[in-house]
């Protein structure tokens, strides 16, 4: 189990309540539990505030699809429509988060995925395909 947790963003809010009733099922006491969070110091949730049932902070843990590299996308794009598409992508994101996503070394989340995939759609295409997939714990 701990593997799940290895890409725990850095800054994760933990909880180390250990006699609340959700804690086999909140995301922030398993990564509190399996984590390994780098620092001497770290950001948790306050034991009088993690009261089971009625837990403002509960996080379920659930598992998303995350998308990476984008380096065959437009592989059957029309030439005409290449700079078009990816010059929207690109002013959406940003040149440097870009080239991340692009050459696999940045998640795309689903809303993002969701996002290109709609900006193809306007094209004319089916939608985007990204070079891989993987299901993830959703931080």
């Amino acid at each position: 189990m701990e593997k799940e947790f290895q890409n725990m963003p850095r800054h994760y809010v933990l909880c180390f309540s250990g006699s609340c009733c959700r804690a086999g099922e909140c995301l922030r006491h398993l990564a509190a539990k399996y984590g390994s969070p780098e620092g001497r110091i770290v950001k948790a949730v306050n034991n009088r505030f993690a009261d089971g049932e009625d837990c403002r902070l509960y996080k379920p843990k659930q598992y998303v699809r995350m998308a990476y590299g984008m380096l065959h996308m437009y592989d059957d794009v029309l030439a005409r429509h290449i700079a078009d598409l990816r010059g929207e992508i690109t002013r959406s994101f940003g040149n440097g988060t870009y080239y991340l996503m692009r050459n696999g070394l940045r998640a795309i989340k689903p809303a993002e995925q969701a996002f290109i995939s709609e900006t193809f759609r306007r094209y004319g295409y089916d939608g985007a395909v990204f070079d891989r997939y993987s299901d993830e714990l959703s931080w």
